[in-house]
């Protein structure tokens, strides 16, 4: 992809948790620089961090879509219905946002390890900036429970490399599922051709991956920033992150 994406600045804050259990965290805070060049692109985004109260869009974008930027559209996706709910940015609305008929309505939330298509209607550099939302030494999982549906997600930490770099417990992206859920379908977007490519995962692949004609390819890597779809080939496919 040509959208540049980059960690700009981490900050890190030890504090005591649970002296009984003889817990420690770091706060990880920091922001990200997400560029979305091309006006009436599709870019698929994820928020790596915790921003305000509840990660909504009038949170994480602030004023930043008003202007030659309003009636940008985030677009949310139902894994259960496969239908696109779309929102867009308003600065004559009530609460800044409306739905496709231009009625005002709640901004949108736009969760950590969630992913959303962004349609900016002017260039942008958005601005991410929050906590990262784990603890040091812990693991964030997300199960998708059901085979041959469509998540759309994202890192739910600011890493950015290969989906195979990591473990549960040791950081990274960490998408090296078992075999019994060979043939889990990882798609990357591409907003300039405005298509997926699609990798699959496969044990008995020289590279551990296959593209959709089942040839070996290298592992796709990721940005920070950089939504994906997961597609899984068995269900209760539980990905795990360590930090």
């Amino acid at each position: 992809m040509r959208k540049t994406l980059l960690i700009a600045a981490a900050a890190l804050a030890s504090s005591v948790i649970s002296s009984q259990a003889g817990v420690y965290s770091q706060n990880i805070v920091g922001y990200a620089n997400i560029v979305t060049p091309t006006a009436g692109n599709n870019y698929l985004l994820t928020i790596p961090f915790t921003i305000g109260v509840s990660n909504g869009a009038n949170e994480v974008f602030g004023t930043s879509l008003q202007g030659a930027a309003a009636f940008t559209q985030v677009l949310l996706w139902n894994p259960n219905t496969s239908i696109f709910t779309l929102y867009q940015s308003d600065p004559g609305s009530a609460t800044g946002w409306d739905d496709n008929n231009f009625n005002s309505v709640p901004a949108p939330i736009l969760p950590v390890g969630a992913a959303f298509f962004f349609v900016p209607t002017a260039p942008l550099t958005n601005v991410f900036a929050g906590a990262v939302a784990v603890n040091v030494g812990s693991t964030n999982s997300l199960v998708l429970p059901t085979a041959g549906d469509n998540y759309f997600v994202g890192s739910p930490i600011p890493y950015a490399g290969s989906v195979t770099n990591g473990t549960s417990t040791g950081g990274g992206l960490n998408l090296s599922f078992p075999s019994a859920f060979d043939f889990t379908q990882v798609l990357t977007w591409d907003p300039i051709a405005s298509a997926f490519t699609l990798f699959q995962t496969d044990h008995g692949s020289v590279s551990g991956w296959d593209d959709n004609n089942f040839n070996a390819v290298a592992p796709p890597s990721l940005n920070v920033g950089e939504g994906f779809v997961i597609v899984p080939s068995a269900a209760n496919l539980t990905w795990t992150q360590g930090l």
